[in-house]
């Protein structure tokens, strides 16, 4: 089936246009949104819709999805995290509020873009080696919980990063957009994938797989057949940062095991070669993320590790 491509308008002021781009397959309104390019500095979620889309020409939808392709493209363009144009997060300002900046009246959109569906996926990329993994956001609620985990179980990911429930917690979330969508009544399921230098093969056709099984248990496409079930692991996160600036040279394996005083990687100095520093693990846990070999600056983020839940 071949796919619609059209724009949802945003703004047309003094000769200047911006719209959200979006791509419709399959018969009625959809009940599956995948949204990429919230954040302009994570491309890798496009190389995913790509594949998607391209699967989806060869199948025989029974209901339709919509792919929001570039949710903010004024950022992707600045190659940035959010746009110079305004400085504002687009994950970080809810629905817009009715504000008139250029990022809120594009975070509205998408909001309204994925109206009247069953599931939003938020696709997102860290500049970290990262292996699929999806969020599990602070709500109590039992019901979303369940229904949560129903999509989880159909991604398959690799690591469900299980943010807390303090009252900072609770707040960040709901501010997100993330919040904003659900508040429509439209469950969301943030996704999480490797920077397009450490995206590889394993990961895509893991990730496009997972996709696939959501849309069938939105029922927009015939059940998938499903892999035998791997290990997942349910952890809450502790990041590392740099702490200085130079060159970060991984040593560790993604995904092993550490204890503290574990070295998971050197720092080069920038002004002072043949000085390399340590970085250790600083407990014990998963190594879920670790940065490639890359120039870091005070404060980037290099690695984490993953205390398992439960």
């Amino acid at each position: 089936m071949d796919p619609v491509y059209h724009r949802l308008p945003v703004v047309d002021a003094g000769g200047m246009e911006l719209h959200l781009p979006l791509v419709d397959i399959g018969p009625g309104p959809p009940r599956l949104t995948v949204v990429a390019g919230i954040h302009g500095d994570e491309p890798s979620p496009l190389v995913l819709v790509d594949r998607l889309i391209t699967v989806l020409r060869t199948r025989e939808l029974r209901a339709g999805i919509r792919v929001v392709a570039a949710a903010n493209i004024p950022a992707l363009l600045q190659r940035a995290r959010w746009s110079s144009w305004d400085d504002e997060d687009m994950n970080r300002i809810g629905d817009g509020g009715g504000g008139p900046a250029l990022t809120r009246r594009l975070a509205a959109a998408v909001v309204r873009a994925c109206e009247g569906c069953e599931l939003a996926i938020n696709l997102h990329n860290f500049v970290m080696r990262t292996p699929l993994l999806a969020i599990q956001p602070p709500v109590a609620d039992i019901e979303h919980r369940a229904r949560h985990e129903r999509y989880l179980a159909a991604l398959d990911p690799h690591v469900v990063w299980v943010f807390g429930d303090s009252a900072d917690d609770v707040r960040s979330f709901q501010g997100s957009l993330d919040a904003a969508i659900e508040r429509t009544g439209v469950h969301v399921l943030a996704v999480e994938m490797s920077d397009l230098p450490e995206l590889d093969e394993p990961l895509l056709a893991r990730a496009l797989a997972g996709l696939l099984r959501l849309a069938a248990a939105c029922g927009c496409l015939d059940d998938q057949e499903r892999s035998p079930r791997r290990n997942r692991v349910d952890v809450h996160r502790r990041l590392v940062r740099a702490p200085g600036a130079g060159i970060f040279e991984p040593l560790a394996a993604l995904g092993g095991k550490v204890q503290p005083g574990d070295i998971i990687g050197e720092l080069i100095p920038l002004e002072r070669p043949g000085q390399r520093v340590a970085i250790a693990a600083p407990d014990s846990g998963w190594l879920i993320q670790r940065l490639g070999r890359r120039f870091v600056r005070p404060g980037d983020m290099i690695f984490t590790v993953g205390h398992p839940v439960g």
